[in-house]
């Protein structure tokens, strides 16, 4: 099949390189470059990277309606346009162009979590299982008929970084099942219920900190979800401490909400939060590398009733 990808992330890649081991890809269309890091450095996406590796033609188009690129498009004369995780909505013109239409590989089990952030609020919302969906694209955001799924349970170990890779090989995995069963018309999209359909917006920057009034596993769960970028994070002596690896438990302890009840020097030191206490096993203070809890005990001599706000 000749086939048009739209991607971006890692997500995204890791499908890309599978795809690629079965299908003609014949361009690959990308987000535009950005600075990234503290020097600002121009960093190309990971799909980018591939497609350079495997000499892919490679679009980065600012905006996707113009006519030119509408152009572009006829001229690589795609049969089909599969997307994962690029960035952007693509107009209904372009989804018209190749004869079947664009599939999105969307990591959720659609219609729960439509939108940019599946991974992120399936882990926030402590759900014990995803997924990945395989839809016909429409001009409404994840809204198409479905072709076929498979769940995945969530580990208590998944973060953000964790589940992403195993939502993107299971992703490709089913791509590569689905595609040929597309072409030869074997199987038909069931339509999705509106109704029933939930949004999963993007992490807001005031969702990143930490309010030690949750309940622990409420917590844990946020710590999940954006683990290990951008980072939970709360304050210790007036700076930022990213907490990137924790576990909640139930335990009722006397002391102040935020302050640090327990110190382990082989496991960590617990937090008391509105419910029950959190763990902390994994750290990043401001400015440093990340560090185990141990070694944050060790390195910065914290006490029982100190506070983290």
């Amino acid at each position: 099949m000749r086939i048009v990808f739209f991607g971006t992330p890692i997500f995204a890649k890791i499908i890309l390189e599978k795809i690629y081991e079965k299908e003609n890809i014949v361009a690959v269309i990308t987000q535009p470059d950005k600075p990234s890091g503290r020097g600002k450095k121009i960093e190309y996406s990971p799909v980018k990277k591939f497609a350079l590796e495997k000499n892919i033609k490679i679009f980065q188009p600012e905006v996707l309606r113009k006519k030119e690129f509408e152009n572009i498009i006829y001229d690589l004369n795609p049969e089909i346009f599969i997307v994962s995780a690029y960035g952007k909505i693509i107009p209904e013109n372009l989804l018209n162009i190749p004869p079947l239409g664009g599939i999105n590989v969307h990591a959720s089990i659609l219609h729960k979590y439509r939108g940019a952030s599946p991974i992120e609020r399936a882990l926030w919302n402590c759900e014990e299982e995803t997924g990945v969906t395989i839809m016909q694209m429409v001009k409404e955001l994840d809204a198409g008929p479905i072709w076929s799924q498979k769940r995945i349970k969530i580990d208590p170990d998944d973060n953000r970084e964790i589940l992403t890779l195993k939502l993107a090989y299971l992703g490709a995995e089913l791509l590569i099942e689905t595609l040929p069963l597309i072409k030869n018309n074997k199987i038909k999209p069931i339509p999705q219920d509106d109704s029933l359909a939930t949004y999963a917006e993007k992490i807001k920057p005031e969702e990143e900190k930490i309010d030690w009034k949750n309940h622990s596993k409420k917590i844990w769960c946020q710590i999940r979800a954006l683990s290990p970028e951008p980072g939970a994070y709360t304050f210790f002596r007036g700076n930022i401490l990213k907490i990137l690896k924790a576990l909640p438990e139930e335990e009722k302890i006397d002391g102040e909400i935020g302050s640090v009840v327990k110190i382990d020097k082989k496991k960590g030191f617990a937090v008391k939060t509105g419910e029950g206490i959190l763990w902390i096993l994994e750290v990043k203070p401001e400015n440093r590398k990340k560090i185990s809890a141990i070694d944050f005990i060790n390195g910065y001599r914290i006490k029982l009733g100190e506070t983290l706000i």
